[in-house]
């Protein structure tokens, strides 16, 4: 009986320590464990993005947010030092972020497409702090040779990078402006015309385009090479010698119209059936299209004027007058005695008094006689000077060299 007892004993101590392992005197001792510090910015484990709705005001998007009305009444209060959270435009962002154990601690409104409010919880509340969104800036140069028109050249462009929107409102008003005292884009354009062009812009992280700004042009109209390139200690365009682009008049009052009808001493009036002379320029474009004064001057006269319909004139320097007749429209301030400069707004295409469609009748007037205003070569403003001419030569020079790299329609990203 003691025999069995003791091989019982044995089974019992042997069984258990298979069971539960070596005895405590005999096992390995663990390492102790250090405490892990976390931070809250490791301990973000959730970022929720939202869009302000149209008829929306930011209290209700934060209160899709789960906050309570405290929070979001201190929230509130702190962005009103940078922007008004009732006049928030729809569309713009909201990103909010949490803590692994759900505490928001950061908050990021964009109050507008360049500018964001970052607000942070502190002991004392909500804290808000302005911000300008970085963008990247990039160089792009582009070529493009001219089948009908500007407008189809520039939408022809393989440029996968720019959307249809920069291409028209950026890219073709880019081109245009350097040029716009040199070539009538209305009239002068000719099938095989190109251009080169060295465009510079600041993107968004969004894509969208902040500013972009043509800094070197080159336009072959009809086998003659202009070419324009910025000054931005100047700000403005002068040619490869240094001689400002800008001139006394614009070559033209409207932007990419066609011409319906030219400075003639005979010309058939639809309208009145007869032959009659036609001493100014007709420009083809729909109604509401604005017109610009194309020099610096006082207006002499604003309103009806019998034929004319709707006019404004303008008196110049040294003699000369301009008439923008048929307007549908007069913009507003526009009267007589007004200073008006060049290229500001003066009124609309229309088609008031004897006009038989909506275009603009312009007429250039030299001591009261009428000329063809293409005629007219006027000085241009002042040059570069002396002192800037070598900053102007090393600027010219580098432009030229990103311009010849490309020779056909192509797009290329500047280093």
């Amino acid at each position: 009986m003691g025999r069995g007892l003791l091989i019982f004993a044995f089974l019992v101590t042997g069984g258990l320590t298979l069971i539960l392992g070596r005895p405590a005197s005999s096992q390995r001792r663990l390492p102790a464990l250090e405490p892990v510090v976390v931070s809250a910015e490791e301990a973000e484990s959730l970022v929720r993005a939202d869009t302000l709705r149209r008829g929306e005001v930011l209290a209700q998007v934060l209160a899709r947010h789960s906050l309570d009305r405290a929070d979001v009444a201190e929230i509130v209060e702190a962005l009103s030092r940078f922007a008004n959270p009732r006049r928030l435009r729809p569309g713009l962002a909201v990103h909010s972020q949490w803590t692994a154990w759900d505490s928001l601690i950061h908050l990021t409104v964009q109050v507008d497409p360049d500018h964001v409010v970052h607000l942070v919880r502190d002991p004392l509340g909500w804290a808000a702090e302005w911000n300008e969104l970085d963008v990247r800036v990039d160089t792009l140069v582009l070529s493009g040779r001219i089948d009908s028109n500007l407008y189809n050249s520039v939408m022809a462009l393989p440029t996968p990078s720019l959307g249809a929107q920069e291409r028209i409102e950026r890219v073709m008003w880019g081109i245009y402006r350097p040029f716009q005292w040199a070539i009538d884009f209305g009239i002068d354009l000719r099938r095989g015309d190109n251009y080169r062009t060295v465009y510079e812009r600041h993107v968004r992280p969004d894509g969208s385009v902040r500013e972009a700004r043509v800094l070197a042009a080159e336009f072959t109209n009809r086998g003659r090479t202009h070419q324009a390139f910025w000054l931005e200690s100047r700000g403005e365009y002068f040619d490869e010698n240094g001689q400002s682009m800008k001139m006394v008049f614009l070559k033209a009052p409207v932007d990419f119209r066609r011409i319906s009808s030219r400075f003639t001493r005979r010309r058939y009036h639809p309208a009145l059936g007869t032959y009659r002379a036609h001493l100014g320029t007709d420009y083809a474009a729909d109604t509401g299209t604005r017109v610009y004064s194309t020099a610096d001057g006082s207006v002499t006269r604003a309103g009806w004027w019998g034929g004319y319909g709707q006019i404004v004139e303008v008196r110049h320097v040294n003699g000369y007058n301009t008439r923008y007749a048929h307007l549908s429209f007069i913009a507003k301030g526009i009267r007589r005695g007004v200073r008006v400069s060049q290229g500001q707004l003066i009124g609309n295409v229309g088609s008031t008094g004897l006009a038989t469609g909506p275009h603009l009748h312009y007429e250039m007037l030299r001591n009261g006689r009428a000329i063809n205003h293409r005629d007219v070569n006027l000085p241009s403003g002042v040059p570069v000077s002396d002192s800037q001419m070598p900053e102007f030569r090393r600027i010219r020079q580098k432009l030229l060299r990103l311009m010849n790299g490309v020779s056909e329609p192509a797009l290329i990203l500047a280093e």
